[in-house]
């Protein structure tokens, strides 16, 4: 082969290989999304969830984007993209994390300083020592939750004892797959059906809660008793949490990160609340025949007992979003801390909790890290490399980052619907397969 032809021959390879690579791309991506659109849809059919979002992006570029299925088990509505889903825990990792990590770089809080410093309701009690990192890592040995808005409840109404095992003409209404709740009324005055100057905390429609109840779960946290340093997954920690950045910023959780993250995000589907501003046919709906809130259907109201006492806004639960919004967020934390063009964070600060790791448990700062499984031959099992980070919730929300990859991946459905105690997102594998699923065509990053 003559010189001339040698350097033809070159050239229509470096030409081809571009192409080549990108008919390549397409064809595994279409492969994914295959692949994808049976785990979602067989989810659907074995009832582990009436509807689902999924978005995966990488390298900066959405490479999937789909909804499956409907609102809920008895609605024809179809699950759009602008849809709001209810969030559960991972409001934890998408608005208290990054609002703690915003009062860390400007100096206003370090891992080391004792809640109590801001909350003084802790000092002089057994958990004034209790640090911002022990709650983040979950190692504070407080509870994983406390329901202190039983005691709204007038004892005087209740037949027997107010939860029990199985079901009699006294307990007839289901909370839980073991737990069945007495007939009951609250006490006077501890509920109304308008907001007044006592009455501030909105339940569910035409159910205010008087805001000195806040004082009784502040005193039960107290109370408990509780084995310092040792990992125990708390909801209660992040509304410490919750409460120092409130201390600190001097105004709500919700308004904080609205106005420092969602807004110049343009994350404007992500809040919590949601039925002030947004419809409730762009809202999907959780749980049916909630019988605390007395509701046929919870829609546009949180499905976290504890935050919705709370008033709807909690450091552990309550945000809706969708899964493009929630897309942009994580996209932050992969950029260290920048989205399009601005800086939210600190590189510094994204490398410090993104990275960091407990010694007895594998959580990070506030994210969830993958657990670590070795087969009977010592290999890693995990499908997901050890360097990623996210969060799941109990509504059947999932999302993590991969930075080794360059990947987001969002699930959110409401495997809630219509019954909280439905398991069959877990028994049937849906997050390990669809996980499976991406990585078995994504390529990986360049």
């Amino acid at each position: 082969m003559n010189k001339k032809k040698l350097l033809i021959s070159y050239a229509l390879i470096l030409f081809a290989s571009p192409i080549l690579w990108a008919q390549t791309l397409k064809t595994d991506i279409k492969a994914m999304e295959r692949s994808i659109d049976s785990v979602a849809t067989r989810g659907i059919e074995k009832g582990a969830y009436p509807g689902c979002q999924i978005v995966i992006v990488q390298d900066g570029h959405t490479i999937l984007s789909k909804c499956y299925g409907y609102h809920s088990a008895i609605t024809q509505r179809k699950v759009q993209p602008t849809d709001l889903y209810d969030l559960a825990s991972v409001t934890k990792t998408t608005a208290t994390l990054p609002a703690i990590m915003r009062l860390y770089e400007q100096g206003k809080v370090k891992l080391t300083d004792k809640v109590s410093t801001f909350l003084p309701f802790l000092r002089h009690t057994d958990k004034e020592n209790i640090t911002i990192e022990d709650l983040l890592f979950h190692e504070s040995g407080l509870p994983s939750t406390i329901s202190f808005y039983y005691k709204a409840i007038d004892p005087k109404s209740v037949t027997g004892e107010l939860l029990q095992e199985t079901p009699d003409k006294d307990h007839v209404a289901q909370i839980d797959k073991k737990a069945f709740i007495s007939q009951f009324r609250y006490r006077k005055n501890a509920i109304t059906a308008k907001k007044d100057k006592i009455h501030t905390l909105h339940v569910y429609d035409k159910m205010w809660l008087d805001k000195s109840y806040i004082d009784t779960l502040k005193s039960d946290i107290v109370k408990y008793k509780y084995q310092p340093h040792h990992y125990q997954y708390s909801d209660i920690g992040f509304i410490l949490l919750q409460w120092v950045v409130e201390s600190i910023t001097k105004c709500s959780l919700s308004d904080y990160v609205e106005k420092e993250f969602y807004l110049p995000m343009r994350a404007t589907r992500t809040l919590f609340l949601p039925s002030r501003r947004f419809e409730k046919r762009e809202i999907v709906p959780t749980v049916t025949q909630d019988a605390l809130r007395n509701a046929k259907e919870i829609c546009g109201y949180t499905q976290d007992e504890v935050a919705a006492y709370m008033g709807g806004v909690a450091g552990e639960a309550g945000l809706y979003s969708t899964a493009s919004d929630l897309a942009k967020i994580y996209q932050m934390y992969l950029n260290k801390g920048i989205l399009n063009g601005k800086r939210y964070l600190k590189e510094s600060t994204c490398t410090l909790f993104e990275t960091r790791q407990s010694k007895i448990s594998h959580r990070g700062l506030g994210f969830d890290r993958p657990k670590v499984k070795k087969s009977a031959q010592g290999t890693s099992e995990q499908v997901i490399p050890a360097s990623s980070f996210g969060h799941g919730g109990f509504t059947g929300t999932n999302v993590w980052v991969d930075p080794e990859n360059k990947l987001i991946y969002v699930f959110l459905c409401n495997r809630v619907s219509p019954f909280p105690w439905n398991t069959r997102l877990m028994d049937l594998g849906i997050f390990p397969q669809l996980q499976k699923a991406i990585y078995s065509y994504i390529p990986k990053a360049h």
